[in-house]
């Protein structure tokens, strides 16, 4: 009886010490972003990505990012390099680009901090949308996605960078 006592809770510690290991590496990733200047150069490196170029006039009044559409059960951050924030989004919302964005130009990492599931499929996708009384009076990048990463599981992946869900944005504020 004393043994099967002892077998669960240590089925229990390893519950929870694996848990935080993961909680730790997905606050690391967003951290690397925030913490290191090479970040943003290595991560275009590494990715091959070439950051979706956005400009938005009249400043940063009533300016969202609007998350349309993401994986049920995970969760994605946007990491605002120039001031340093991050905004976390586990459904479909917006936030408000005021105090995030500054004026001049704006490096904005997107990436998944959980994954629900199955690591093989995901996908999240951030319209940039100017709302007044919450209506959206203009739409950047043709209504297109500013942010925008999917994976289906039926290509091969060719590299780990295909599996990173890592998206990169610049946003020139005037």
């Amino acid at each position: 009886m004393k043994t099967k006592h002892i077998q669960n809770i240590l089925i229990i510690f390893i519950i929870i010490f694996s848990i935080n290991k993961t909680g730790y590496a997905i606050g690391k990733i967003v951290n690397y972003f925030l913490d290191d200047p090479n970040a943003w150069n290595d991560t275009k490196r590494i990715t091959h990505g070439t950051p979706t170029k956005i400009v938005v006039k009249d400043g940063l009044e009533g300016l969202v990012f609007k998350l349309t559409d993401i994986t049920e059960g995970d969760e994605v951050a946007l990491v605002f390099l120039e001031t340093k924030k991050i905004e976390k989004f586990d459904n479909e919302s917006a936030c408000d680009a005021d105090g995030k964005l500054i004026r001049g130009k704006n490096r904005i990492v997107s990436v998944i901090t959980k994954n629900h599931g199955n690591r093989k499929e995901f996908h999240y996708k951030f319209i940039l949308q100017r709302v007044m009384n919450r209506m959206p009076i203009d739409i950047y990048n043709n209504g297109d996605a500013v942010l925008e990463s999917r994976y289906d599981g039926t290509k091969p992946v060719e590299s780990m960078s295909d599996l990173s869900g890592i998206e990169l944005l610049e946003i020139e504020v005037r």
